[in-house]
């Protein structure tokens, strides 16, 4: 017994040794359990023991919120009753990170059914996916909240930097497992897909260099968007418009793609097995309202100096006239600044690739209905590589129940305590879980939100691989 614990714990230091360079796509537990077919979009290859399964509409709903950076508590002043008195930004910015971030991830099954052949399993789902992740650096934030004269120094010039980078659309998959042996499971799902909306941020980056004698400001730097939206939005030299926003059914069905999915599970003797996955690799081909958006400093007026827009503050005349009417004032000023960035938009179809998950995972099998797992998930985000490492126990009752424990590691996260809990009742099965608990607690300071949940019914009894090679 010893020696299995010695194995596990060097399992779970060399998957840790990956590193967590930031914030990973959504682990549930609901990967974990072992009575739960859904636990195939986790790796396609986990042998699913149901000779069937339906669900529609409500079969599985998943939502999660990850905010890296900005928290309530770190904003506000407190009195010795707990309640906020003071708002400081100050000490909110200095709360922040040098990269932070914010990502909401939607799944929706419409529907799925799976079944058992002789030699496999087949699966289908129809699934509506939404995924967002908005950047931003320390120094964005910083700027707005104490101005330029804060970036002197080493600091100067300041470097405003922040991304966006959003996905709509729906999945139709095919997936196929089979026991190749009796140690072996392999897997793969191929997907079509059909995008809705997209918006990518190649860059949006501004330095501000501030002279050190006169404060006076200048900026330059560039932006570039591609966007896929369900209506014609356009934008020359500034003016922006949009067309017909009515909703039509037929954007449903624009903008084709394609994936796949492919896994392998391998059990090394009765107690210890691994298992390996490669999830959403695909494209998308964006042509339906597919445009371009570019820009830089123009040569708007006075402000213009060799390719940047130099801002030496404002002069006595402009003070008195935001006394007397600020709004018209930061109205004209907003027109004005508008002749210095000529930002405009050309058709322009593009390819984007979707957000590929990689899954290394290895368990310890104590006992048939105990297991321990420990696992690295790796994840492109559109706007950077993020991972995580997550320890699982989960336990296997009657084969009914399945009670399912997680602790996930990820940057600037340590603290996520999941649950998951699946029953199995005559042959309904509903399952709900959570990767952190503590996010329902206190969500306005939680890093991470998130719940999964959903009904389906199973039919036919429970088999395990050894039995369903015998049945080959």
């Amino acid at each position: 017994m010893k020696t299995n614990i010695a194995r596990i714990w060097t399992l779970m230091l060399f998957l840790s040794a990956f590193g967590l360079p930031s914030m990973a796509q959504l682990v549930m537990p609901v990967d974990f359990m072992r009575y739960n077919p859904r636990n195939v979009y986790a790796n396609p290859s986990f042998y699913t023991s149901d000779l069937g399964y339906f669900d529609l509409a409500v079969g599985g709903i998943t939502f999660n919120l990850q905010n890296i950076g900005l928290k309530y508590d770190n904003f506000f002043v407190f009195n010795e009753q707990g309640k906020p008195v003071i708002l400081d930004l100050n000490k909110g910015v200095e709360s922040l990170k040098k990269d932070n971030y914010i990502n909401t991830f939607t799944n929706v099954d419409i529907l799925a059914f799976g079944f058992r052949a002789r030699h496999g399993f087949f699966t289908f789902s129809h699934r509506f996916r939404e995924k967002e992740t908005f950047h931003y650096n320390k120094q964005a934030l910083e700027f707005l909240v104490k101005g330029n004269a804060s970036f002197m120094g080493p600091q100067n010039p300041a470097k405003v930097d922040f991304g966006i980078a959003v996905k709509a659309y729906q999945e139709f998959n095919f997936g196929y497992q089979m026991c190749l042996t009796e140690r072996l499971n392999l897997g793969a799902r191929v997907k079509l897909l059909m995008g809705y909306a997209d918006v990518q941020s190649s860059a949006i980056q501004l330095q501000l260099l501030t002279d050190p004698q006169t404060y006076a400001m200048t900026v330059t730097g560039d932006v570039g968007v591609r966007a896929a939206l369900p209506y014609e939005v356009s934008m020359q030299h500034g003016d922006f418009s949009v067309g017909d926003s009515r909703f039509d059914l037929t954007n449903l069905f624009r903008n084709y793609g394609a994936g796949i999915d492919l896994g392998a599970e391998y059990q090394i003797n009765d107690e210890f097995g691994v298992a390996a996955a490669l999830n959403d690799v695909g494209l998308i081909h964006w042509n339906n309202n597919a445009v371009k958006f570019k820009g830089g400093i123009e040569n708007g007026g006075s402000l213009y100096h060799d390719g940047a827009f130099v801002f030496s503050g404002l002069t006595s005349d402009q003070i008195d006239d935001i006394i007397d009417d600020p709004g018209a004032f930061f109205e004209n000023m907003m027109d004005s600044l508008g002749g210095y960035y000529d930002l405009s938009s050309e058709p322009s179809a593009y390819f984007s690739g979707l957000n590929s998950t990689v899954m290394l995972r290895g368990y310890y099998d104590c006992t048939p209905h105990h297991r321990f797992s420990a696992q690295w998930t790796g994840y492109e985000s559109g706007i950077g590589l993020r991972s995580a490492v997550t320890l699982a126990y989960t336990g296997s009752f009657l084969n009914r129940f399945d009670v399912v424990t997680t602790y996930t590691m990820m940057s600037g996260s340590y603290l996520n305590l999941g649950l998951g809990l699946s029953a199995n009742l005559n042959g309904f099965l509903l399952y709900a879980g959570t990767n952190n608990v503590f996010g329902f607690v206190n969500p306005a300071n939680s890093s991470n939100i998130s719940v999964q949940m959903g009904i389906a019914y199973t039919a036919g009894g429970k088999t395990d691989r050894k039995e369903r090679l015998v049945m080959r």
